[in-house]
């Protein structure tokens, strides 16, 4: 059979170019970049984790390099248990944020690193001012939060019922939750908190004399004997030693003034930083920690916090009287 000639060009493009699909363009990638993170953020919020993570696949297939996709990536096998898997997602947002403090933060939540003995300060202000927007409806509406309506019972039962109205210190005061509770028994309320967006939407609340943007043990030092009550909801879960925080709570303090606060509980031991990101505490070194920085235990109770992925978290509310 004699060779086939080749036919002669022509203006249309051979076969094989003619039907190759075009690239798509860096814009219409980073579009569907945009398009599948809304679609996770959106069913996130729903609940629907699996789809969640369905998308964020997507989104790395396209975008390897995505900061966002990797940090969800991490979150969600973090909320399903798989930690290892979890660190490898939080490791890899590091290469693209080296220094993160919340990537290092759940890092050593999950035992990826040492533990600090307490979160850092970029940590809070990070988590929480990206967390400000949102926090009253997760925490109150999602979580079922009571801590600050629980705390302040607890403090009635420990004040005299002639006891004058307090100056109060409101230490980590978020969004003025606690403050709310607080007001009625205040002749004066001081809110402090690292969060700055935290304490604008506490400002807009307008139940503070005076609100700060700063680290909490060392505005109580800064605040030596000016208060009649310092009171911490939710707040030593973030510091695991508290020795420190004690000490200056007490500094703080006027003779027979008081210090109440909350823990997430633990048995034995004394403190550990939990895969929540969360520190929780042993009561019973609590009470040695107080008792030597002067603050004897006045009330105590045992109560639920709030719920977490269905399930009630218990914590200790306590209330501690500075020596006369």
């Amino acid at each position: 059979m004699p060779p086939v000639k080749a036919k002669k060009k022509t203006a249309r493009r051979p076969a094989a170019a003619k039907d190759a699909v075009k690239a798509p363009s860096a814009r219409m990638i980073a579009k569907q970049v945009r398009d599948l993170c809304a679609k996770a953020e959106a069913a996130r919020a729903d609940s629907d984790e699996k789809a969640s993570r369905v998308f964020l696949e997507q989104v790395l297939k396209l975008d390897p390099k995505c900061a966002e996709a990797i940090w969800w990536m991490g979150d969600y096998w973090h909320t399903v248990g798989k930690r290892e898997t979890a660190i490898k997602f939080y490791r890899r947002y590091l290469r693209e944020h080296p220094g993160d403090a919340e990537a290092l933060h759940m890092i050593a939540s999950l035992g990826g690193r040492t533990p600090p003995k307490r979160a850092s300060d970029d940590y809070l202000r990070l988590h929480f001012d990206s967390y400000a927007e949102d926090f009253d409806k997760s925490l109150v509406g999602d979580l079922q939060y009571q801590a600050p309506k629980v705390l302040r019972k607890l403090i009635d039962r420990a004040r005299s019922t002639k006891a004058p109205k307090a100056d109060v210190c409101d230490i980590g005061c978020g969004t003025g939750l606690v403050g709310l509770e607080l007001k009625s028994l205040a002749r004066t309320l001081t809110g402090v908190d690292l969060s700055r967006k935290m304490v604008t939407l506490s400002r807009k609340r307008g139940i503070y004399d005076r609100l700060s943007v700063g680290e909490v043990t060392k505005f109580l030092r800064a605040n030596k004997g000016r208060f009649d009550l310092v009171v911490a909801a939710d707040v030593l879960i973030y510091f695991g030693d508290i020795t420190v925080l004690f000490n200056a709570a007490s500094e703080a303090l006027r003779p027979g003034g008081m210090f109440a606060f909350t823990v997430e509980a633990r048995r034995g031991g004394t403190y550990h930083l939990t895969v929540s990101g969360r520190y929780n505490h042993n009561p019973v070194w609590l009470r040695k920690v107080g008792a030597a920085a002067g603050l004897a235990e006045k009330r105590v109770q045992k109560a639920r916090l709030r719920y977490e992925l269905g399930k009630a978290v218990m914590g200790h509310y306590a209330v501690l009287e500075k020596k006369a």
